[in-house]
């Protein structure tokens, strides 16, 4: 019997990333797609054509063609007005696929193609009376998944894919085990939520089981991730018609303002090591000081009432039963402003 091994195209690709998260997978067969387009419209040849021209070529012929491929595909990108992030993640995919079909292009062959020079904007820091609004003019649902986001530093591509059992309601506040499988470096934290968000969520976990999806609706992730952006791409251009974009096209307020809202508040009251331990922050995980769970609350307790929206700030109650009463109220009133919308909506 003779071995067959399976050919190098496309979808051996497709097939050989499969074990990777969703998201990455959807990014890169989208940038595969953009890529063949840019090929047909650019050579009148598919990218797969391309590559199986390049491949007839002498070893050292065939990376600089490849190279001046590259270069012409960062210009088209750039003329879509697509930034330099964006194109360079663009650029590593393809590479990525063109590596697996044989051309292999190192970092130092990389160096005969150019990026344009970076345009750092200023970044637009999200304002509490700005939070308030959209807490204002969002539904009951979407308030507790934006306070979670505001009070934990969490991405929301980790936050939909949250389930119950991820949710620790023993401590003093509620802690959140971020599971390594849905964090962004695949390295598992711990965060926590602010006594103004736990009403909201506690809501939520006392109608679902064990494994549901406390915040995503779909096991898509990808999908459910998108749809959260445009939902809130959408509630910002209502609340704040006259906010600038930045040159690029972006918003200056997105879902990811909320996370760099808790870890400027973070860094300023506590300090960098803290802040980076609670938002995961890849750049600096050998530097993080190690927390144990309850010098982690102890901190977050500390950080707290910089991270009140709706109220200027909560004493931590000395007494157990003023502490019970107060949740009770806060969840009342939180149950009441609900119904009150929507019998207005009735009427």
């Amino acid at each position: 019997m003779t071995f067959s091994f399976t050919a190098r195209n496309l979808e051996s690709y497709f097939e050989s990333i499969e074990v990777l998260d969703e998201k990455t997978v959807v990014q890169r067969k989208r940038v595969l797609v953009k890529f063949s387009e840019f090929c047909k419209s650019k050579y009148d040849e598919s990218s797969e054509q391309i590559i199986e021209e390049l491949l007839k070529q002498k070893p050292s012929e065939m990376i600089i063609n490849a190279c001046g491929v590259l270069q012409i595909y960062i210009n088209y990108l750039k003329k879509e007005g697509k930034v330099v992030a964006t194109q360079k993640g663009y650029i590593s995919h393809v590479r990525n696929y063109l590596h697996y079909r044989g051309v292999k292009i190192t970092s130092e062959d990389m160096q005969q193609v150019n990026f344009p020079k970076e345009e750092k904007e200023e970044k637009y820091p999200l304002h509490k009376d700005e939070i308030k609004q959209i807490l204002d003019n969002c539904k009951y649902n979407r308030k507790g998944l934006y306070l979670t986001l505001e009070s934990s530093a969490m991405r929301i591509g980790e936050t939909v894919q949250l389930r119950k059992k991820d949710f620790d309601l023993s401590a003093k506040r509620i802690m959140i085990h971020i599971p390594a499988k849905i964090a962004k470096f695949k390295k598992a934290r711990t965060t926590f939520i602010s006594k103004e968000a736990e009403p909201y969520v506690r809501k939520r976990l006392n109608e679902i089981d064990d494994n549901d999806l406390v915040f995503g609706t779909s096991e898509l992730v990808h999908s459910c991730e998108t749809n959260e952006i445009k939902y809130f791409s959408n509630l910002i251009d209502t609340i704040f018609p006259k906010l600038e974009k930045y040159s690029s096209g972006v918003r200056k307020i997105t879902l990811h303002s909320f996370r760099a809202y808790a870890i400027t508040k973070a860094v300023r009251t506590i300090g960098d090591s803290f802040a980076h331990v609670l938002a995961g922050q890849e750049g600096y995980l050998r530097m993080y000081k190690r927390y144990d769970k309850e010098d982690l609350l102890e901190d977050y307790l500390k950080l707290e009432p910089a991270l009140f929206i709706m109220t200027d700030g909560l004493l931590e109650p000395k007494d157990k039963e003023i502490e019970t009463l107060k949740n009770d109220i806060t969840e009342i009133k939180v149950i009441l402003d609900e119904l009150i919308k929507r019998q207005g909506k009735q009427v």
